[in-house]
């Protein structure tokens, strides 16, 4: 029954690979039960996992529920996993479900929670995986004949999890989904040859003028008003105003807390706030579990709850970070991601707004409508009724507007407006913590006492504590080994008080710090059909698109807005001599300036590169590469005046920040395509391009080398061409 149990689990699964095999065997002695079933309203076995439990939906845990358990059974345990190529993802685990509950709605917490893969908080992670393909999606529950007896001093993951129930595990029932990003799903064997795309869809609203209207006129002013365009900026398109910010604010912070989770505030350079131009009331409300807006000086604004989305309906106390004493004396404190933002009203950012008033709008929603005071904009008192369960109500100008309050729910609540989830922006945890030092830190809830923060004259910031008698502290200065990092020191409670330290970053880990690297995954393109088989490797900074022709061979899996963006990929396909590689490759900028970090201290041009190898799988050559006999047009060009780099508010089409933009010819996928009038690319140095990420995960020949424009840092996108004859 053992045996059979196993190969059961592994059937279900689809999977062959030896990692699972070893791991789950920590648990392979449970046996399963016919009658133990488990089940959910909203899916079924076999089925697509639906898009509301995943980042491109609501990121809600989805409901289940149980029937047919053995019975001796006391408690109950769950996990969500995947079984990746780099080994299992985990999504979701509890355990100590009391036998009880036969169900859990979505979105609730049962028993005790452990911890995700994902960011290693004590939360459901969303599935959100890169790169294409059907991804299968695993939910186990276990009955579990006594409490789990947890050590307290390791991490509840996955693993620790099922050694900890591997003895006291009567039984299993297992359910499957799928789920396939809409981004990344490619056509069908049985579909037509796909269609060139047009060339709107080859150049995204970056490649436009920067656009500008009333709203994008009104949200750029209410920042300039209250006195932070020195460290803000908004740039507009047809939809979103984004308000672009280090999320790192001028005033005092941390001071007054005393529920502390031991997280520091570390500015997130480059955060783009997106807030829509045209808001449109939605059919009904929606919660965010992160920010739900910004404020006029960059700061994120999330609702009053410490604990996932919140009932709008009901008024939760023990979830309240007021209340817990976890907010400084401005309003706001860090959070899992070392990230500030404010949970209740903003008040040390309005005494310094220079535009003080009831009328001074302090902050916008996702949704496009403006927040205000603790009055209405005349200064007349807001009558106990007049706002909604957002803490919103009906403004002659806006259409709506938030305002703060001095109870519950404090500030924006939910959203009145509709707002799409995938454009809103997270601050991610500080990369390279490889050991764990802040992956996991619980401390108790026990106040602390006397907690400072301050800012050295060298740039370093210190958060000291006592509790219980004894000091602790997190201290860190920016890094001398990589820009965007920072080295780190603490004592913390969550940690034993041991004396700890890293390198940790939002940018890119320093190399003499990373973990080792994997080669990268090779995916395989069945639409293309040919005589020869071929592998395309390809690495670049920060982004780029392969097609064979006119048809889409591989897409960089890692989007360019995130902080990490140097990304390998490789794609196996077959295909017929004389074969047209076509690339689309860009380099990130937040505007049309072509410049990153804007309003930073380290406000820079960004720099590029593109490095290709083809080889035939079938002899194992390498039978082209990427070279200076490509062809290369320029589509996106910025700043035509490097002193641009240097403004303090730089604004594309204004004085040194000039730039040329224009759209791809429509036609220059086409085989029959004239590039004879483009520019041969340029070939540059490895030393001059600094390739991060991936790129020594593939055995590169000697003869690829790295193209571009002839200028890295302003040349920001270009496409390029090149025709690949049969090798003699």
């Amino acid at each position: 029954m053992e045996k059979k149990s196993a190969f059961l689990m592994t059937a279900l699964c689809g999977f062959a690979m030896s990692g699972y095999a070893v791991e789950y065997s920590e648990a392979e002695q449970t046996p399963v039960f016919d009658t133990f079933v488990l089940s959910s309203p909203n899916m079924h076995h076999g089925g697509r996992l639906p898009m509301s439990y995943t980042c491109d939906g609501e990121s809600a845990s989805p409901p289940l529920s149980w029937r047919g358990a053995p019975e001796s059974t006391q408690y109950y345990a769950l996990v969500m996993q995947h079984n990746a190529p780099d080994g299992i993802h985990w999504y979701w685990t509890m355990y100590n479900i009391p036998v009880t509950k036969n169900q859990i709605q979505s979105g609730e917490i049962l028993g005790e929670i452990g911890n995700n893969s994902v960011n290693r908080l004590l939360q459901y992670a969303p599935p959100c995986s890169k790169g294409p393909g059907e991804k299968v999606y695993q939910f186990t529950l276990y009955a579990l004949s006594e409490l789990a007896k947890i050590n307290t001093d390791k991490p509840m993951d996955r693993a620790t999890l099922l050694m900890s129930i591997k003895d006291i595990t009567l039984g299993s029932a297992t359910m499957t989904m799928t789920y396939e990003r809409e981004p990344y799903k490619r056509p069908q064997q049985s579909e037509a040859r796909p269609r060139p795309a047009e060339p709107e869809k080859l150049n995204p609203p970056a490649l436009t003028d920067s656009i500008d209207s009333p709203r994008c006129h009104d949200i750029r002013r209410s920042i300039n008003a209250a006195g932070f365009s020195s460290s803000v900026s908004v740039t507009c398109d047809n939809d979103y105003a984004y308000v672009v910010s280090s999320t790192y604010p001028d005033h005092a912070m941390m001071t007054g807390i005393t529920g502390t989770n031991e997280q520091i505030p570390v500015p997130a350079e480059g955060y783009a706030a997106p807030i829509k131009l045209h808001p449109k009331k939605a059919d009904t409300f929606t919660t965010i579990d992160a920010a739900v807006g910004v404020a006029v000086n960059g700061v994120p604004i999330y609702d009053y709850s410490s604990q996932g989305e919140l009932d709008v309906h009901e008024y939760d106390q023990k979830h309240d970070t007021l209340v817990l004493g976890q907010l400084d004396n401005c309003g706001g404190h860090a959070g899992r991601g070392d990230d500030y933002h404010y949970h209740v009203s903003p008040t040390c950012m309005i005494d310094v707004m220079e535009n003080q008033g009831d009328d001074a709008i302090i902050g916008w929603g996702y949704d496009g409508y403006p927040l205000y005071g603790d009055k209405n904009p005349d200064g007349s008192d807001i009558s106990a009724d007049s706002l909604d369960v957002c803490n919103a109500q009906v403004d002659e100008k806006y259409g709506y507007r938030y305002q703060t309050s001095t109870t519950p729910p404090y500030i924006i609540q939910c959203l009145v407006g509709e707002v799409d989830r995938q454009k809103l922006p997270r601050v991610a945890p500080l990369n390279g913590d490889y050991e764990g030092i802040r992956a996991d830190l619980r401390p108790p809830q026990d106040e602390v006492k006397n907690l400072t923060h301050t800012i050295s004259k060298e740039g370093s910031r210190s958060m000291r504590y006592q509790y219980q008698g004894e000091d602790y502290f997190t201290t860190y200065t920016p890094s001398t080994q990589s820009k965007g990092c920072y080295d780190f020191q603490q004592k913390t409670i969550s940690n034993g008080g041991k004396l700890e330290s890293g390198i940790f970053c939002r940018s890119e880990q320093p190399t003499n710090t990373k973990s080792a690297t994997t080669v990268p995954t090779i995916k395989r393109r069945s639409v293309l059909s040919g005589t020869h088989n071929l592998r395309l490797d390809a690495w670049a900074d920060n982004w780029f698109a392969a097609y064979i022709g006119e048809v889409l061979l591989v897409e960089d899996s890692v989007s360019i807005t995130t902080e990490r963006s140097f990304n390998a990929e490789s794609v196996l396909f077959s295909a017929d001599y004389p074969i047209e590689l076509n690339v689309i490759l860009k380099d990130f900028k937040q505007n049309d300036s072509g410049l990153e970090y804007i309003g930073a201290r380290n406000q820079q041009m960004g720099d590029g590169g593109f490095i290709m190898q083809l080889t035939d799988t079938d002899t194992n050559k390498v039978v082209a590469v990427s070279s200076s006999d490509w062809k290369c047009e320029i589509l996106h060009k910025a700043p035509l005046n490097k002193l641009c780099e240097s403004e303090s508010t730089p604004i594309p089409g204004q004085g040194y920040c000039t730039f040329i933009s224009k759209g791809a010819p429509a036609n220059w996928l086409d085989s029959g395509f004239d590039d004879s009038k483009w520019a041969n690319a340029t070939e540059h140095s490895a030393s001059s391009v600094g390739p991060k990420d991936g790129y020594n995960d593939i055995n590169w020949d000697r003869r690829a080398k790295f193209i571009w424009g002839e200028d890295l840092e302003t040349d920001n996108t270009l496409i390029c061409r090149a025709t690949i004859e049969e090798p003699k």
